[in-house]
């Protein structure tokens, strides 16, 4: 690997001209959390008072609410600590970077090559309903045992509420490390280059796919658990019991992504700045020439793989056709040419004379015939 020097981040002028979120666009979505979290407190309390499962003084909604909204406001002062962190300390969410060198076993090389997107309101909230499913899908992980055992639908609500607390709990290490981390990865365009299958991925993108596919599992797995205890006498309560936990955290999740929206760019370039420093990454700017001499070796090894099979039956098939012609010239010259057949024409007669000559005709136009002896 080439000697890396002092890095001095080479993209930030690639990132400065990327279109980021406005003030007036961040503004939008706060108030846009802040009416989910209200519509998700009072829609949820206004279901379990009126159907009965769960009895609620209305007086006590206001309260309630006003609970659910100070921790909203407190999830933005809370990512705005982590994300200061971030870019101070980059190296506090490298665990993706670790999953996934222990999941490739060390094999491979990376290197950086980041192509920045613009930034809407749409990848906002697409990533918050991303990171809310996965930070319930880890909550559910870490009380699935306690749903195991027979209960009735009022301890399935409990259980449903101690879900929520367990979310807010463990919030902060899910936000920096499994939601924070791939993502600052997939930005920076952290390639891995798989020397073994020559296949090539980006890191960030590997790990949320597996985060993801284990949090759908943890949830799919948690609401048959949760029907098999109910029956089919109420199968909304499962589904209930995921939801609970979902709006409120999907409100909070997106407090937590549009603050980092504001410090995403030098969150990157620090991320950036980090790998290159410490696991000497090498970067399309600094080493082109290395990292293209990798991606060469490994076409030129598959084409070589590849052709070497036909390219040795040729040989083969041409050596063949050689030995075959050498062996029919060699077959031909050792055979005796056949006998000239000679074709046996009998003498004329004795007493007839040869006319013009022994057994030659007239030439044409001669048809005089010869004077006989009666003429004589």
């Amino acid at each position: 690997m080439e000697t890396q020097t002092k890095y001095t981040s080479p993209y930030k002028q690639i990132f400065d001209e990327v279109e980021s979120l406005s003030a007036g666009k961040l503004i939008l979505g706060l108030a846009a959390s802040t009416l989910i979290m209200l519509a998700s407190t009072w829609g949820l309390l206004s279901l379990l008072n009126f159907s009965g499962v769960y009895s609620f003084d209305t007086s006590r909604f206001i309260p309630y609410t006003m609970y659910m909204l100070a921790a909203s406001a407190g999830s933005i002062i809370l990512a705005v600590l982590l994300c200061g962190i971030i870019v101070k300390w980059p190296r506090t969410v490298s665990l993706p970077l670790l999953i996934h060198r222990r999941a490739k076993h060390h094999t491979g090389d990376y290197y950086l090559s980041p192509e920045p997107d613009d930034e809407n309101l749409g990848t906002v909230f697409r990533r918050s309903l991303y990171g809310s499913v996965l930070i319930v899908g880890i909550a559910l992980t870490l009380l699935g045992f306690e749903l195991m055992v027979e209960l009735d639908t009022g301890g399935l609500i409990f259980i449903g509420t101690w879900l929520m607390v367990a979310s807010v709990a463990i919030l902060p290490f899910t936000i920096m490390l499994l939601y924070f981390g791939p993502w600052l990865m997939k930005d920076s365009g952290l390639f891995h280059l798989d020397t073994r299958d020559r296949s090539l991925s980006n890191v960030g993108d590997d790990v949320e796919d597996i985060l993801e596919f284990f949090a759908g599992v943890d949830i799919i797995l948690v609401w048959l658990e949760l029907t098999m205890n109910v029956g089919l006498e109420a199968p909304w309560v499962p589904i209930f019991i995921i939801i609970v936990p979902l709006g409120p955290l999907f409100s909070i999740v997106l407090n937590f992504t549009l603050v980092f929206m504001a410090f995403k760019e030098r969150a990157t370039l620090s991320m950036m700045r980090y790998l290159t420093t410490k696991f000497d990454v090498p970067d399309m700017v600094n080493s082109p020439n290395y990292i293209r001499s990798q991606v060469l070796a490994l076409v030129d090894r598959e084409l070589l793989m590849v052709d070497q099979a036909p390219s040795m039956s040729l040989e083969s098939q041409v050596e063949e056709e050689d030995k075959l012609e050498v062996e029919t010239v060699s077959e031909l010259e050792l055979e005796e040419p056949p006998a000239p057949i000679h074709e046996h024409i009998p003498p004329p007669p004795d007493d007839e004379k040869p006319i013009r000559g022994d057994h030659i005709p007239p030439p044409p136009g001669d048809f005089t015939e010869s004077p006989t002896e009666d003429d004589d």
